[in-house]
């Protein structure tokens, strides 16, 4: 395991993200111990570990949807306790895996977060066509709510949502855990070009599907039972050890079931 120290290299790595000695923990339970990563900008991060590992609750720190019990996290070298939460959320967007759109059909929730950004219409107007076109999105469905829409529907638009938002960072919790191959692939193609800007965007995503992942992340973060086991650029990883490792764990989760 490759180990940083987040503070010492917050100046030297371009580090979109840097988490320094981050832990979380609840009442009942220690979900993340001393978790030291930085993602540098423009970087595609696979976040990966079986269920329990801690990726979620990982990922909903570096937005402030909860906040660390111990450590510090910082966004481009400013601790995220330091900047506004609206600013913070709009620059650092997650996306979960069961999006809601919040009762809107799809063509006033991809205008709603532009509305209360207080952006010029013509930028309301045009932002959503854009994403609408890059992603493919059916035109029959612009007019559906969420209850007439399937969960790889709405994980979709959930997506085409986030995106219109121009997020300097990306977070994503499985979002193509409810879609077809070929809408996967357009994804990574689509978040591959997102990190080609002139102003990079930082792409971090949760995802079991490793042969989605070893074509396309360049830096992984592996979770085991809420602590560090790797922290690597993508071309050193030996997938098959991750594979064996995630499979031990499912095998544990059920045994522990039947305990």
């Amino acid at each position: 395991m490759q180990k940083v120290s987040a503070t010492s290299e917050l100046l030297t790595n371009n580090a979109a993200i840097a988490t320094d000695q981050v832990s979380y923990q609840t009442k009942f339970r220690t979900l993340l111990t001393n978790i030291s990563v930085v993602i540098s900008q423009g970087s595609k991060t696979a976040l990966i570990g079986a269920t329990g590992s801690g990726k979620t609750t990982f990922l909903r720190l570096l937005n402030r949807l909860t906040d660390p019990s111990v450590g510090n996290i910082f966004l481009h070298g400013q601790n995220i306790q330091e900047i506004p939460m609206q600013t913070l959320r709009r620059r650092v967007m997650l996306i979960p895996q069961e999006p809601s759109l919040l009762g809107m059909n799809v063509t006033e929730a991809l205008s709603y977060p532009l509305k209360l950004q207080n952006l010029p219409q013509h930028e309301i107007d045009t932002r959503p066509q854009k994403w609408i076109d890059k992603l493919q999105i059916d035109r029959k469905l612009l007019n559906r709510t969420e209850i007439e829409l399937s969960l790889g529907q709405r994980q979709w638009m959930a997506i085409a949502r986030a995106l219109v938002m121009e997020p300097e960072v990306l977070l994503l919790d499985e979002p193509t855990s409810a879609l077809d191959r070929g809408l996967s692939h357009l994804l990574l193609d689509v978040l591959t070009e997102l990190t080609r800007l002139p102003q990079p965007v930082t792409v971090v995503m949760i995802n079991h599907q490793l042969d989605l992942l070893q074509s396309w992340c360049d830096h992984l973060i592996c979770l085991h039972k809420g602590e560090l086991v790797q922290d690597t650029e993508a071309g050193l990883v030996n997938w098959q050890s991750i594979d064996d490792l995630l499979k031990r764990d499912v095998v544990s989760a059920a045994n522990e079931e039947w305990d």
